[in-house]
This record gives C-alpha cells, structure tokens and sequence, in this order.
C-alpha cells in the first residue's frame, strides 16, 4: 500500500512550492467577502444651489403669496366656524360726479350679503355700463368682503329745457342723459324754444337743436371764457338762434346761419372789449357778414 497515493493527502510536503501572494492583491480575511463579494461603500451628495437675484425673487414672491393666501383665508367672514365663505358686505363707488351708490348697486343687480366669489365680474360691468349716463364701468372684486365700481360718467354739454320746470342734460354729441337724483350740472348754458322732442334714449335730435350744440362746442373751442359767459341759447322759430350772456344779459341774435370759429372770435374782442371800457351791452346782432352791430344800453 506504500505506493499508493491518497487523492485527499495534501501536496504540502517536503521541497513542495509554496504560492506566495502578488504583490498588490490583498489576500481576504477569514469572514470577509472577496472580490466577487466585495463591499461598496455609497455617498449621498446634494446637489449644489447657486442662489442667484432671479431665483431668490421667485422664491420670496412665492413665500408673500403663501403668506397673503393664508391671511385673506383667516380673516374671511365665518371661516373656520363652519361657514367657509366670502361675504359682499362693501360696495364702493369711485369717479361718480351725479350718480349715487344706491344707484350704481341698483343698477349692477350685486345682493348685499351673498357670497362675494359667486359674483359674475362681467356681468357686473355690462350692467352698470348699459346706463345711459355711464361711459365705461370698471368693477373689482376685493377679498374678502368687498366690490369696488370705477366709472367714467358721461360728461353734459348743455341743458335743454322741455317743460315749465323740466330740464334734460345733453352731452356733445346729442345722447340725452335721464334724469338722476342729484346733478352737477347746474352751470351749464340752457337751450330753450323750439327744441323738438327730446328724451332719454332718442335715437336723434331735430336740426335747430343739433345747431345749438355746434355753436356752444365752438365756443368752448375758442374761449373757456366765451363759454361760460353763454347762459342761454333760445331756437326762436323762424329766426335762428339767439344767445343771451351772463355777465350783462346782453341779447346777441345769430340768426339762422351758423357761427364759424372766426364769427365767435370776433363776438369774444368785441364783448371784452366793451366791458374793459365800462359799457353795458343790450344787443349785437351777428347776421350780417364780417360785421358786429353792437347797441349798447
């Protein structure tokens, strides 16, 4: 049995050559892996913010818009007493010269105390704007409780009389204005005679009518002053126009040709002019051409 050779005995014997670790390679310890189970060690970095002008905008318009929200929201009326809503409690009115609050929210059709997000914004507008007297209508929901109404009223040009007591306001290019519970009107020339029909919403103005607009929009185009001193503009049938001033009620007939520019020029010299020399004036009639007949009292 000498001679056999024991496949489990070991080669380890004498002048048997020894394997020597290569350099470089670290032989594995009893119950560590080895390269097959080898440990990795994982990292975790963030990433790196370069906080620039625009970005720290964004973010602090976010953190004031988050801040706003949730102060509207706090403050709203019954919030967090299980009445989560917005109350129309406010209407305000900005740029009226004659038309009242009471008015306006009569005419936007708003009800005090409902539910302020359930207010149509345009609708609104439409209907404040459709008035005769409104030239446009700009309206704001304002959280939490509050309407505000813009308005660009229409601006009259003259009162035209249509009764024993009634006036009607009429703007420059002849909408007649109904009728309000307050006017600041009551500085404006006054036609009166033969005015035709006249009332709110007709579609047109009868010619004489139409020409004591013209004039009194001329003269506010040549003097502020001229203007001012025109109390009254009379249509007498058959006889054109006549105007009667403020300051010395003077009577100055026109006749039924149209004044031009140059026409009212020269009635302005003329009427400072006498007035500068302590004349009273009683006529001047106007319906002769290039000429001024001055009577004075």
């Amino acid at each position: 049995m000498s001679g056999l050779r024991l496949k489990n005995k070991s080669r380890r014997g004498k002048g048997a050559r020894t394997r020597t670790p290569r350099k470089g390679v670290r032989t594995p310890r009893k119950g560590v892996p080895g390269r097959r189970g080898k440990l990795r060690r994982i990292t975790f970095r963030l990433p790196r913010v370069e906080w620039s002008v625009r970005r720290f905008a964004i973010v602090a318009s976010a953190l004031i818009l988050v801040a706003g929200m949730t102060l509207v929201i706090s403050r709203a009326p019954g919030w967090g007493r299980g009445e989560e809503r917005f109350l129309l409690l406010r209407f305000e009115v900005r740029g009226n010269r004659v038309l009242t609050e009471d008015e306006i929210l009569e005419l936007s059709g708003a009800v005090m105390g409902g539910n302020l997000l359930d207010v149509r914004i345009s609708l609104l507008e439409e209907a404040v704007a459709a008035s005769p007297r409104i030239e446009r209508a700009q309206v704001r929901r304002v959280l939490p409780d509050r309407v505000v109404v813009t308005l660009d009223e229409k601006r009259p040009a003259a009162l035209v009389s249509v009764g024993a007591n009634d006036v009607l306001e009429v703007t420059d290019d002849g909408a007649v204005l109904p009728a309000a519970a307050q006017t600041a009107s009551v500085d404006l020339p006054v036609i009166t005679g033969a005015v035709g029909n006249v009332e709110p919403g007709i579609a047109e103005l009868s010619p004489e009518l139409e020409g004591a607009l013209a004039l009194l929009r001329r003269a506010r185009e040549v003097s502020e002053g001229l203007w001012m001193d025109i109390s009254e503009v009379r249509i007498a049938p058959g006889s054109g126009l006549v105007i009667y001033t403020v300051a010395d009620g003077a009577e100055i007939r026109v006749g039924s040709g149209a004044l031009g520019s140059r026409d009212l020029e020269r009635l302005w010299r003329v009427l400072t002019d006498v007035r500068d020399r302590g004349r009273k004036v009683e006529t001047i009639d106007l319906r002769f051409r290039d000429q001024v007949v001055v009577r004075f009292s």
